[in-house]
């Protein structure tokens, strides 16, 4: 069994296999795969693939049986920052720290590396076994009523009011979707009994809604140096979200109860788990 001691670890696993997973950048259109390494190898957190693969620790699973599942999830989502950031959506010029894709390689080809990863993402899944069951977990979480539902909802209100039921429903959407896969396609992995997969998937659902609600409140406390990302860019965009509808004080206590509701469902041997989503 391969021993993983810290997060850190973890970390690098993810980059050494998502390194080894994309194509090589080569051919007439290797402008594809150049865009797609420039993207996805930008220093960034990790989020989602660590929280499978801490899981995995949890239950003793070597971390090979689910590293190609969490780099998809990786793949994912970076896809969805690629087209977040582009003039038709959020029209950011940064991220991770970085200028955005479309800043350095031009609009059409940001589309073009975007819909490739996401693609490619699936034809990982395939490649290593993944199962049905997990593959339609993830294609759910990133789809209509996931990831991409959750977008489309946040355009539709910037600049319009909304009340808690729309706003949660875009932060299930956009933000938990993928966190709720990671940990529910992470206890399929582990064999983990259904009553903690439900719990895994309920956990990851709490803490995707805090974890957008502190990146909405991180929006307007924190500048682009410590973001990675253009600060106080949804004020300046009208966007709907947490600070909007109750103010910075409140949201923050929503957010953390959030999260302590997110630990609270968590089984009690998911000790890296916890530790993961803690320091997060």
């Amino acid at each position: 069994m391969t021993v993983v001691d810290s997060t850190t670890t973890l970390r690098t696993r993810v980059n050494e296999r998502l390194e080894k997973l994309l194509p090589k950048r080569e051919g007439l259109h290797f402008l594809l795969f150049e865009g797609a390494h420039y993207s996805l190898m930008l220093p960034g957190k990790r989020l989602r693939p660590l929280l499978l693969l801490s899981l995995l620790k949890d239950y003793n699973v070597p971390i090979e049986k689910g590293l190609d599942v969490a780099c998809a999830l990786e793949m994912i989502h970076t896809y969805s920052l690629i087209h977040d950031d582009l003039p038709c959506m959020d029209d950011d010029d940064l991220r991770r720290g970085k200028p955005s894709l479309h800043k350095v390689y031009g609009e059409g080809a940001a589309v073009l590396v975007g819909d490739f990863l996401l693609t490619y993402a699936f034809e990982t899944l395939a490649t290593c076994g993944a199962s049905q069951e997990i593959t339609a977990i993830i294609a759910k979480a990133a789809g209509g009523h996931g990831m991409i539902g959750g977008q489309l909802v946040d355009i539709l209100f910037e600049g319009k009011e909304v009340d808690w039921n729309i706003l949660q429903f875009m932060y299930l959407g956009k933000t938990a979707a993928l966190f709720s896969a990671a940990l529910e396609c992470g206890s399929l992995l582990s064999g983990a009994p259904l009553k903690e997969q439900e719990a895994l998937k309920k956990c990851g659902e709490l803490y995707g809604v805090a974890f957008q609600m502190q990146d909405d409140i991180l929006d307007v406390t924190s500048d682009t140096s410590k973001l990675g990302k253009p600060a106080k860019s949804d004020i300046a965009k009208g966007k709907s979200n947490c600070i909007t509808l109750f103010g910075r004080e409140k949201a923050a206590e929503i957010a953390a109860e959030y999260k302590r509701s997110a630990l609270e469902v968590l089984p009690s041997k998911c000790h890296h788990t916890l530790k993961a989503i803690s320091n997060i």
